[in-house]
């Protein structure tokens, strides 16, 4: 299209207000202004740079706070096995396993872990709320009831009278010196 004189007279004011506003053309056709408000817009989309904290400002925390000591942690290591294993005894149907599981917890109450229920630990909260959550899930199942019955009375009086023995770091149970096995003997 061609522009006759006239029309570029009309123009020419524009042209000149543009370069005086900054909106001068480069050599690639763009104009110094859009580079201007790439940059700008570039800006507001980027992430900004995170402040950094002064060395003096992070807070350490108290090094004995909520640290625990080897034997709590094998006492909820304990738990926490135990009641695994308590569960996959009552899902797979082995009824003596079950049952000779739940005695440890019975046996580890009355002994090993009486220190830790009747402990001042400085993290007693957490060990009491462990070994609730264990004690709790027994309660519910109703083992005297619902399992105990399903193992004869022959061999939990074999296993009351001696010869069981538990390996706490696995879980095994030996009685008389050979595997514990499932019924009939």
């Amino acid at each position: 299209m061609l522009i006759d004189d006239h029309e570029f007279e009309e123009l020419n004011p524009i042209i000149h207000e543009n370069e005086e506003a900054g909106f001068i053309e480069a050599e690639n056709g763009g104009s110094f202004m859009s580079f201007l408000l790439g940059g700008i817009f570039a800006n507001m989309i980027m992430p900004k740079k995170e402040k950094t904290i002064e060395l003096q400002e992070i807070h350490k925390p108290n090094p004995s706070a909520n640290l625990m000591s080897q034997e709590e942690k094998d006492f909820l290591s304990c738990i926490w096995s135990i009641e695994k294993e308590i569960k996959k005894a009552e899902k797979d149907g082995k009824w003596v396993r079950l049952y000779c599981l739940l005695q440890t917890v019975r046996h580890l109450n009355e002994t090993e872990w009486d220190k830790f229920i009747e402990g001042n630990y400085g993290n007693q909260e957490i060990l009491d709320q462990n070994l609730l959550v264990l004690l709790n899930y027994i309660l519910e199942i109703k083992p005297e009831t619902v399992y105990w019955p399903k193992v004869s009375d022959s061999v939990k009086q074999d296993l009351e009278n001696g010869g069981l023995r538990v390996d706490l770091e696995d879980l095994s149970y030996t009685f008389n010196g050979k595997p514990l096995t499932e019924e009939p003997w």
